[in-house]
């Protein structure tokens, strides 16, 4: 097959993303005059990415809430309130100055939403939280305000298209290469400044909440374009979701009757133990995530899980009526929104029977490292959302996604228009660019080669067994040499299909590459943090090391290995206590 047809387009700012941290960019700096152009993989905004998935709630501060007359907040709570629980939810690996902007904008945010025509279902207090900050906000409803009002502001989107690489000049970002799949065309950006607003790369794995979207492309190409990534080690697990049928696989209704507290479930294991008393006995099952998804995976790994390979959620210990009436009070879209089918379906009777729940990949704390303006470590990009790493820390406490796409995607709109008004568009690079095409043609060309779907196969195992919830330094370092030989077969790619159009194949190889390349920082980073905190727990270094591990993580590329070193946490306000301490403890 001959190369596909090159297409040139030229813009003020390039959003790479869609969803809810490339709208709300894309709203502001179009609000600022710019032109701005919106990739997606979708057919539209709000048909991709993990907004709208979200069950979500969005964390304000509950003062705020009270101010603006919702209904359950508490005056009693403060924006240094929230700062400190989110600093210590993150087990102080956070940057604070960023946690700063975080609590102090996020009232903002809530009251444009609102101005939109969002409406809020209930206030809530999740985990990790001192008072109720959570707006729920299913993500149907939300990406789909996000949606009309992006439009509105006349941001144009360039839709079916997979961004695959970064094109650089003197240090600076100037645009992108993509592949347009509805035509078959590569496709050549030409920006001013660019916004990564792309995600996590949660489908490595197995077990997942995340739509197929989130494959890890804002930060390999980040990477590849010389940007630093931090935090790496600490992707996110949710406890916990359906492990069957595959209909439902990575449903989240276990961990909405259990940890999250929408109603009072019990976690059991085989034993019928409530094998939670033995890492948090206060808090039980509303424990934090990241201690939950442990214990869950610490009894199925253990051989004391339920036969499909998960742990027990139960509600019988509760009057039957109460069970009856969740689904007259619990929002609808709980019940409906994975694929249109009723997920109710799929409930057993939870007045006689358990729900079986497994830990799920949610959310990547780590990602591109970016400043207070959202710029990277590289000149013209800019990064939102859950591809970037710093506010979460070691661990993301419950309604702060949807609260760090709308604060973070606002600034990365703003600073970035900032920014395309002192630049004009720089040169691209050919050989930038022949390299960007071959990793996209390549697998085309190839009479024959690896079949992506094996690779992709053998990786989910690699990534749930040795790099998932529980790891050890001997385990980490065989699963880095299993990922070494599968980024080895990368070259070797080959689709059986050799249509250029929607050619599904193709976007596995291209997907495959990135996630790899996740993968194997999450390995290199975990096996240098010889000690357990917030995402990342080690068998073999149970304890948090407050004296000797208050540090980031930082990834960069030399020549075009991935290179890393540790820096001191950055500290405004609060100052980490010294010592070692049980997992899952703060103070």
């Amino acid at each position: 097959m001959a190369r596909p047809v090159e297409r040139n387009i030229k813009t003020d700012v390039l959003i790479v993303g869609s969803e809810g941290a490339g709208s709300s960019a894309a709203i502001e700096a179009r609000r600022l005059g710019l032109d701005v152009l919106v990739a997606t993989k979708g057919s539209d905004i709000g048909r991709s990415g993990a907004t709208v998935t979200g069950d979500a709630d969005l964390d304000v501060d509950s003062r705020s809430l009270h101010e603006l007359g919702f209904w359950g907040a508490d005056p009693a709570d403060s924006k240094d309130r929230f700062f400190e629980d989110q600093v210590k939810g993150g087990k102080y690996l956070n940057n604070q100055r960023l946690v700063a902007i975080h609590v102090d904008e996020a009232p903002e945010r809530l009251k444009t939403l609102l101005e939109w025509g969002v409406t809020v279902d209930q206030v809530v207090r999740s985990s990790g939280h001192s008072y109720p900050r959570g707006c729920v906000i299913p993500g149907t409803r939300l990406s789909t305000v996000l949606r009309s009002v992006t439009k509105k502001s006349g941001a144009a989107l360039l839709p079916f298209t997979i961004v695959t690489d970064l094109i650089t000049h003197e240090g600076s970002v100037v645009g992108a290469v993509a592949l347009d799949a509805q035509r078959g065309e590569v496709v050549v950006v030409r920006a001013k400044s660019v916004i990564l607003a792309t995600g996590g790369a949660s489908r490595m794995y197995p077990y997942t909440t995340a739509p197929e979207d989130l494959t890890g492309d804002g930060q390999a190409m980040a990477w590849r374009a010389g940007a630093d990534l931090v935090d790496m080690e600490f992707p996110m697990f949710l406890p916990g979701v359906f492990p069957w049928p595959p209909a439902v696989q990575g449903v989240d209704i276990p961990f909405q009757y259990s940890t999250l507290g929408l109603i009072h479930g019990w976690m059991l294991n085989r034993h019928g133990e409530r094998f939670m008393a033995r890492w948090d006995p206060a808090r039980m099952e509303h424990s934090t995530r990241d201690i939950c998804s442990v214990a869950m995976m610490t009894e199925i790994l253990e051989g004391r899980g339920s036969p499909r390979g998960g742990v027990y959620v139960s509600l019988k210990h509760l009057p039957d009526n109460l069970i009856d009436d969740i689904y007259e009070w619990a929002p609808k879209e709980f019940f409906t929104q994975y694929g249109g089918f009723a997920v109710r379906d799929f409930i057993p009777d939870l007045r006689k029977d358990a729900m079986q729940a497994v830990p799920a990949s949610h959310f990547f704390n780590g990602g591109v490292r970016i400043n207070e303006q959202c710029e990277t470590t590289i000149r013209s990009l800019f990064a939102a959302g859950e591809v970037t790493g710093g506010v979460h820390g070691a661990n993301r406490l419950s309604g702060n996604a949807f609260t760090e796409m709308l604060v973070w995607g606002h600034r990365a709109g703003h600073f970035a228009a900032k920014r395309a008004r002192e630049y004009d568009w720089g040169p691209v690079d050919r050989h930038q660019l022949d390299r960007a095409r071959e990793r996209i043609c390549g697998p085309l060309e190839r009479e024959s080669g690896t079949n992506p779907k094996d690779v992709k196969k053998r990786m989910r195992q690699v990534a749930w067994e040795k790099l998932g919830v529980v790891r050890d330094g001997a385990t980490i370092e065989q699963a880095l040499r299993e990922v070494d030989d599968m980024c080895a077969q990368v070259p070797h790619l080959s689709t059986r299909c050799k249509a250029g159009v929607f050619n599904r194949e193709l976007a596995e190889c291209l997907s495959l590459e990135s996630m790899l390349f996740v993968l194997k920082c999450i390995g290199v980073a975990s096996l240098s943090r010889t000690e357990s905190r917030g995402a990342l727990y080690r068998r073999d270094f149970p304890l948090m090391d407050n004296t000797a591990w208050l540090k980031n993580s930082v990834i960069s590329s030399r020549d075009g290995r991935i290179e890393l070193r540790h820096e001191p946490v950055v500290i405004t306000k609060i100052t980490p206590p010294a010592g070692l301490f049980r997992f899952g403890q703060t103070e």
